[in-house]
């Protein structure tokens, strides 16, 4: 697992400086990953791409859950917004704050999300699929050692990520991202920052 970041404050910052330091976050966190350095630059970016949403979103609920208590139909004030998304959203936050993960949980529940071997586009699908498995492995073997008397708490975190995966890219980018950056990809301005870092 990658070292923990040093985290600045995000007390008193606006929504907008909140996800965008959240989107660093998620860049910083990958690059400083052994195990993704592994991997070819190709299927790095493709992996980052591809998962940058539920990244996002426990990088959110972790550092900052206050932005996503905040979303509520009544607050969002973009028509097009589907409101069961926006249920998924809160209820993600609310079973994140609920099991309140460890930051071993956390690191191996983003590693689960950002190594999917079906991910299209990629070169070798084989690596990412080990690397899956360990951390899951991983965060079972840890989850049974440090909860034993939780003995539900490994398959409740697992079924976390389907509802990850339910809400769409493009809904958190209009949720979060279009005052910002308007109609571009977020996927894309992740890969090509990504790029930009690892290659300076």
């Amino acid at each position: 697992m990658a070292p923990p970041i040093a985290v600045a404050p995000l007390v008193g910052a606006t929504t907008q400086e909140i996800t965008a330091r959240l989107l660093f976050m998620v860049i910083r966190w990958v690059k400083c990953l052994p195990t993704f350095q592994t991997l070819s630059r190709g299927d790095q970016v493709c992996l980052l791409e591809e998962s940058w949403r539920d990244l996002f979103l426990l990088y959110m609920s972790h550092w900052s859950p206050g932005v996503g208590d905040a979303v509520s139909p009544a607050a969002v004030h973009h028509d097009e917004l589907n409101p069961i998304e926006i249920h998924y959203v809160q209820d993600v936050m609310r079973r994140l704050r609920q099991l309140s993960p460890d930051d071993t949980e956390c690191s191996c529940l983003k590693a689960i999300v950002l190594f999917k071997p079906e991910t299209m586009g990629l070169c070798d699908t084989h690596p990412v699929e080990m690397l899956q498995d360990r951390a899951q492995c991983v965060l079972g073997d840890y989850v049974r050692e440090r909860y034993p008397r939780q003995p539900t708490r490994f398959g409740r975190l697992l079924l976390l990520l389907p509802i990850l995966r339910s809400i769409s890219n493009v809904f958190i980018e209009k949720l979060f991202f279009k005052g910002t950056i308007g109609n571009i990809r977020v996927e894309k301005i992740l890969g090509e920052m990504y790029t930009m870092q690892v290659d300076t």
